[in-house]
């Protein structure tokens, strides 16, 4: 994700080097497009956050692995950690979307002035720009819905370390529904 918003914005700096003074739809497109910049600064702040809850998450589960479905009592504070995790995930996921989701609405705002734009190479620019960022709000959102849905199969994986009658095989077949989402 963060080479994409590494693209995005040389993207919108040579959008800006394209870009004419005054009020023209390309400097009202600007202005709109350095606004989504801003809303996605909530974005970037939820990526270390939740590579840490990831690799938290990941230990506790690695440590439940090794003492086994028959430390049952052993595991229950695992457990209660790794749920805890999950959660953390999903809420920063959560902001991460809601981040995204304003930053796209104002995008939006400054896309509607792509057909205004006089200069074809800018207009042409302009249009490549509303594509990458259109696809790239569409993979978020797909990898939100995943994420989301992997996240709670976690959660389902963890919660079998408790049960008294769950074998290595009903585990084995959990892990592979989460492969299956990411």
């Amino acid at each position: 994700m963060t080479t994409k918003l590494y693209k995005t914005c040389l993207g919108l700096m040579i959008f800006s080097a394209l870009v004419s003074c005054g009020t023209t739809p390309e400097q009202r497109m600007q202005t709109h497009v350095e606004q989504t910049v801003e809303l996605e600064e909530g974005f970037q702040e939820q990526q270390e956050p939740l590579l840490a809850a990831e690799e938290a998450e990941r230990e506790r589960f690695e440590e439940m692995m090794e003492r086994g479905l028959n430390e049952r009592d052993e595991n229950e504070a695992l457990v209660s950690e790794a749920i805890q995790y999950v959660e953390e995930r999903k809420k920063r996921m959560e902001a991460e979307r809601k981040s995204l989701k304003a930053a796209y609405e104002e995008f939006q705002k400054g896309a509607a002035y792509v057909h205004e734009i006089e200069d074809e190479d800018v207009e042409e620019q302009a249009m490549i720009l509303v594509e990458v960022m259109e696809k790239r709000y569409e993979v978020h959102s797909a990898l939100y819905e995943a994420y989301i849905q992997a996240a709670s199969l976690d959660r389902e994986l963890y919660e079998m370390f408790l049960e008294e009658e769950v074998d290595f095989g009903d585990l084995e077949e959990q892990i592979n529904l989460i492969k299956q989402q990411v």
